[in-house]
């Protein structure tokens, strides 16, 4: 289970970069950043294959090129966090997500900033 502390980190460090006046690329990077961070080492992390094949699939579908997504994984429960250009590019990333072997689940935080 993810502890209360890691998930203060993680909410207070994108806070920070969004309030911080950076672009919305710089502040996804920020973001993500502090979720891969937050995240258990990897020898004792059993949902890193999982968050390493979405963030895979979402790089190479061509739709996705411009959205910068954070994600975070457990048990087959996936959150998308970040930005995107459109409603479009956030409803692909879910179905991009979902069609992942091992996802059961996944709740999607991207935001949309025009551009």
């Amino acid at each position: 289970m993810i502890s209360r502390q890691t998930v203060l980190a993680v909410l207070t460090t994108s806070a920070l970069a969004f309030s911080i006046g950076t672009d919305p690329a710089q502040s996804a990077s920020l973001a993500a950043a502090a979720v891969e961070n937050a995240e258990l080492p990897n020898d004792k992390d059993p949902d890193r294959g999982l968050r390493q094949d979405i963030k895979t699939a979402l790089r190479s579908d061509p739709a996705l090129r411009d959205a910068h997504v954070a994600v975070a994984a457990r048990d087959g429960q996936v959150r998308l966090a970040g930005v995107v250009a459109s409603e479009e590019q956030r409803h692909r990333a879910q179905q991009v997500t979902m069609a992942v072997a091992g996802v059961r689940e996944v709740d999607n935080g991207l935001e949309i900033v025009g551009r």
